[in-house]
């Protein structure tokens, strides 16, 4: 009997949420076979079966959160494994551990993907929730009549309320902000560009850059001048990695939650290259087309709210993309008043924030950083 055991899919990866199984106890399956899909922090993927044979046990269910390294699936491939040592006594009678217990015995749940995401949203444990269809099926009315059924005091104090409950992608992107703002010293420096030349560089493109790869351009020219700032930090050795490849973090708002995946080697790439680029990773992730691959390995991460923003957003704080060790935020461009050469006038303006862990950056060598981007931005201050 052989244990498949869920495997790091990506690196760092700790657990994945089981979405539906591909086989069922006594299919035969060959080496490769999938066997179950599976929702990581980022991207949906199938997993293959690492043997052939016939499936023996499937001890989980859908909706279920695995831990990386717990076994997934028992596949008889007809290979006798001998048991533990402590599984033997004196006599060679074989014994169950009592430092590991038998897992508890799970409840099978039968219930479309519809009500699975209605009873999440509910904050309902579908194996507590009694069926009222077919081969026991599980439909809304059997969620909503288990939530009627609870008592007082589990009920919210005030009518009206819906409760959200994270899952999937929105509660490992949450995980992750959680891990970076408890870990990172983070602080930010808010900062203002005049964006006439930018502006100038996206209309002579006729549209083929855009202001988030123009400034992703510069930033890659900023960053080569100021490599502390490309980096990742290694927590348990406090140390800093400076990466000499710029593999950009990209910030994309999606249904399912905050995504980020990378361009990499940015710096080889023009604006206009870097906005084809930005436009179908961007699509890709939300299409659900990227690999786990595709969301690793950042050195810094750039975060744009101008694609989305009607407000005047003057000023923000970014959580750092851990374990990132910076994170730029730029707003829309929008015409404001502003002094140039002692002269009042109103031109466009573009506002940003850079968000840095102060333990390996001081606040010196950020605002250099600033000094030079904000340069590249805006060569009229070379004049000044």
């Amino acid at each position: 009997m052989f244990e498949f055991k869920l495997p790091d899919i990506g690196e760092g990866l700790h657990e994945a949420e089981l979405l539906e199984w591909d086989v069922k106890v006594g299919d035969a399956v060959a080496e490769g076979d999938s066997i179950a899909q599976v929702s990581t922090d980022k991207v949906n993927v199938e997993l293959p079966s690492p043997r052939a044979g016939v499936i023996a046990e499937l001890p989980w269910n859908p909706g279920d959160v695995i831990p990386v390294g717990e076994v997934i699936a028992r596949i008889d491939d007809g290979k006798k494994s001998a048991p533990e040592p402590n599984e033997i006594d004196d006599s060679g009678v074989s014994k169950e551990s009592p430092s590991s217990p038998k897992r508890e015995e799970r409840k099978p749940v039968k219930a479309p993907p519809v009500v699975r995401r209605y009873a999440a949203e509910k904050g309902v444990d579908l194996s507590m929730v009694t069926a009222s269809g077919a081969g026991g099926m599980i439909s809304k009315v059997d969620v909503d009549a288990h939530l009627a059924g609870e008592s007082e005091q589990d009920k919210p104090d005030i009518e009206g309320v819906t409760r959200k409950v994270l899952s999937g992608p929105r509660l490992a992107a949450a995980k992750r902000l959680e891990e970076s703002w408890r870990t990172l010293a983070t602080t930010a420096i808010t900062f203002e560009v005049n964006a006439d030349h930018l502006s100038k560089l996206v209309e002579s493109s006729d549209g083929a850059a855009t202001p988030l790869s123009v400034v992703a351009e510069c930033l890659c020219r900023a960053v080569e001048q100021h490599p502390d700032i490309n980096a990742t930090v290694d927590e348990a050795s406090r140390a800093l990695d400076i990466h000499e490849g710029i593999h950009l973090g990209i910030a994309v708002d999606s249904p399912d939650g905050l995504l980020v995946p990378v361009i990499r080697n940015a710096a080889e790439k023009t604006a206009v290259e870097l906005a084809e680029k930005i436009s179908r990773v961007a699509e890709q992730a939300r299409a659900g087309q990227l690999a786990v691959s595709d969301f690793q390995g950042s050195t810094f991460t750039i975060s744009s709210t101008g694609s989305i923003e009607q407000a005047t957003i003057t000023s923000t704080t970014p959580v750092i993309n851990y374990p990132n060790v910076a994170t730029l935020w730029m707003s829309r461009i929008n015409q404001r008043p502003r002094v140039i050469n002692g002269e009042l006038g109103v031109g466009p303006v573009m506002n940003c924030t850079l968000a840095f862990d102060h333990r390996f950056i001081q606040g010196a060598d950020a605002t250099r950083f600033i000094n030079t981007l904000t340069r590249l931005l805006n060569p009229q201050l070379e004049k000044r």
